[in-house]
């Protein structure tokens, strides 16, 4: 349903030059990695195009966490020790972060930023655990829709701030989801919005749908829904480990069919916390450098 204020923002989103395209940087790291015969030199090259980036990976690599002996001073080097596919997770992270880097003096009532953003990364986190468990092949997919599940949120930051802070003050006087907020004050949400860019950087149907349909994985009529339901109990999971805030501290309910859809009955909570616990280790030593 088209609304005055969906229009407004949908024409400032496309007004926003830096939010019009997916980092230049991810869009070559991904395509570089979907080629075999991509090697260590190659993608540390492409790395060390961006300073942030390359500095980022050296400072993991070097991390207390790891461990490594000696001084890691070669990206290529790095990538052999961490691996394609958590080197992948580091770029893309690195890449969302700094594009939609939050001003945290803003007046946003308690909205909190580093919070939000911790959120985001267990939620990725969770997203992959729970593929492993549930047999979803692509599991740097899940990583990828759940650490962007709520990007929305930092689109409305962005170019809607008055009607965002009235949403996380109505969140917080009420007690209730930040999404019911949304719903009941601008008749818009932070997971439509998100579509929004998902569509504008052209990623895949599957998390556009687990974007735009995290909150109700159930209503999705078109395209594959398991990845959005993977996304939805992910958010909770997170929610309900109490890693970070996604601006409210509601724990809502798995939906019915979604917990029938990908079999939970069967799945041992506890060895996927435990999971999840273990992958979240290495994301908060990622998350301690940005």
């Amino acid at each position: 349903m088209e609304t005055p204020l969906r229009n407004d923002i949908s024409q400032r989103l496309q007004a926003i030059k830096s939010l019009q395209t997916q980092p230049a940087v991810i869009a070559k790291i991904s395509q570089m990695l979907q080629n075999p015969a991509t090697n260590a030199d190659e993608l540390g090259y492409a790395i060390r195009t961006d300073q942030v980036l390359a500095s980022t990976v050296l400072k993991l690599v070097n991390s207390a966490f790891y461990g490594f002996p000696g001084k890691i001073g070669s990206i290529s080097h790095a990538i052999v020790l961490l691996g394609f596919s958590t080197v992948k997770n580091i770029v893309l992270t690195a890449s969302v972060h700094e594009m939609f880097k939050m001003n945290t003096d803003a007046d946003t009532g308690s909205f909190n930023a580093p919070s939000f953003w911790e959120h985001s990364l267990a939620c990725g986190v969770a997203a992959q655990c729970l593929a492993q468990v549930v047999g979803y092949d692509n599991k740097e997919e899940c990583f990828v829709a759940g650490l962007l599940h709520d990007i929305g949120k930092v689109v409305l930051f962005q170019v809607a701030p008055d009607e965002f802070t009235r949403v996380i003050d109505c969140t917080n006087k009420t007690r209730t989801l930040f999404y019911d907020s949304e719903c009941k004050l601008l008749g818009i949400n932070h997971q439509e919005v998100g579509g929004m860019l998902i569509e504008q950087w052209r990623l895949p149907p599957q998390i556009l749908n687990a974007v735009s349909y995290h909150h109700t994985p159930a209503s999705i009529t078109e395209g594959d829904s398991r990845l959005a339901s993977i996304v939805h109990c992910a958010d909770i999971f997170a929610r309900a480990l109490g890693y970070g805030n996604g601006g409210d501290s509601k724990i809502p309910m798995i939906n019915d069919n979604v917990w029938d859809s990908l079999k939970l009955d069967s799945v041992d909570l506890l060895r996927l916390f435990d999971c999840m616990e273990t992958e979240w280790q290495k994301a908060g030593a990622y998350f301690q450098l940005v």
